[in-house]
């Protein structure tokens, strides 16, 4: 059944310098989200829930080199991995994972670009060195303020948009200048980033979308998980808010992962996304987003691709990515939103590929 908050309050209180905190008093049943007593419309629970999402969100030619190791199970991230300097601000400084194909002579490079909570780690365990040994160019960025990369100081705010988009088609443009064919890979919010890149990428080869939020923002699909489902709409963004995402594993794989993904591996994912985002700095304000949405639409070959099983960017979103590109859009079966790590990860790989040989 469903259930409204009742006895809630809403106060926003200074965590962490430029970071906002959301504080929900709720009712003894919904401590640890156990099952509701009664039912109700889920109309009681939808400004609450809204106001919750409102505020989840949180250069010089490259020289790089390129150095991993590993440990347990997971690929670590080295501190000798490069970095771009960025030619128009010598104090920020982005990681870059990847390297040339293993095999071949690649006529596309892929880039790819990560959303909130990640860095270029999370393309680093397994879809880099697939698209390598596939005989692709293959690297992955993070963004500015987020993985190893280096800033004059942390903010609360890593950067807006426009800087991320900005950032991104910097290391795109050295890349070209180098003779590389580039297609750009976004996944969730790094699919609004690389869009808004691409509109200043007259040469880019092509983009990906993954699980990306529509360029139109993520306002319908809060609004369809509020009616939907509003008690795992709560849980998932509370789990955003308080970051408990990186404590709780269960949570971490309901909201990521899917289910045949091991808790163990689950759990080394969290440390990755620990360290990978730095506590008390967001990747966007979503607020300042909106201001900036909607974002360009590519008039370049497009692949919108996602799951039926992301539990963030639902197939609604995708279809209106998907059509805004007069594209069809490839969702595949049982994939959650951490297409690129997890257990069905070579499902989303395969189809990239298939699509990126297109591309050459």
């Amino acid at each position: 059944g469903l259930v409204p908050i009742t006895r809630v309050t809403m106060a926003l209180t200074t965590a962490v310098p430029g970071a906002s905190l959301c504080r929900f008093e709720m009712p003894r049943m919904w401590k640890g989200m156990t099952q509701p007593r009664h039912t109700a419309k889920p109309l009681g629970s939808a400004a609450a829930v809204i106001m919750a999402f409102r505020m989840l969100a949180r250069r010089t030619p490259a020289r790089w080199t390129f150095c991993r190791r590993t440990s347990g199970n997971l690929r670590a991230v080295s501190s000798a991995d490069g970095l771009f300097t960025l030619p128009d601000n010598a104090k920020v400084a982005l990681e870059i994972l990847g390297g040339a194909a293993k095999a071949g002579a690649s006529k596309v490079t892929l880039v790819c670009v990560h959303g909130s909570y990640h860095a270029a780690w999370c393309y680093d365990q397994f879809f880099l060195d697939f698209f390598r040994e596939k005989g692709f160019n293959a690297y992955a960025v993070s963004l500015r303020g987020q993985g190893k990369g280096k800033v004059e100081e942390q903010k609360g705010v890593a950067g807006t948009l426009e800087e991320h988009a900005a950032d991104v088609a910097s290391f795109v443009a050295d890349l070209e200048r180098q003779g590389q064919r580039v297609v750009l890979l976004g996944h969730s919010f790094g699919g609004l980033i690389t869009l808004q890149a691409a509109a200043n990428l007259q040469n880019l080869a092509g983009l990906v979308l993954l699980c990306s939020v529509p360029p139109s923002g993520n306002v319908g699909i809060i609004l369809r998980s509020l009616f939907r489902a509003p008690l795992q709409a709560f849980r998932i963004t509370w789990g955003f808010i308080s970051r408990s995402f990186e404590r709780d594993a269960d949570l971490c794989q309901e909201i990521f992962f899917d289910k045949e993904t091991p808790l163990r591996e689950v759990e080394e994912y969290m440390q990755l996304m620990k360290k990978g985002c730095p506590e008390g700095t967001r990747l966007l304000d979503l607020r300042q987003l909106q201001k900036s949405l909607p974002v360009p639409i590519c008039t370049k070959p497009v692949l919108v691709i996602g799951g039926a099983e992301d539990a963030i960017v639902d197939v609604e979103a995708l279809q209106e990515t998907a059509e805004s590109h007069n594209v069809k859009p490839l969702i595949l079966d049982g994939v959650p939103h951490d297409a690129m790590l997890g257990s069905k990860w070579t499902s989303a790989a395969e189809a990239i590929l298939a699509w990126l040989k297109d591309r050459e």
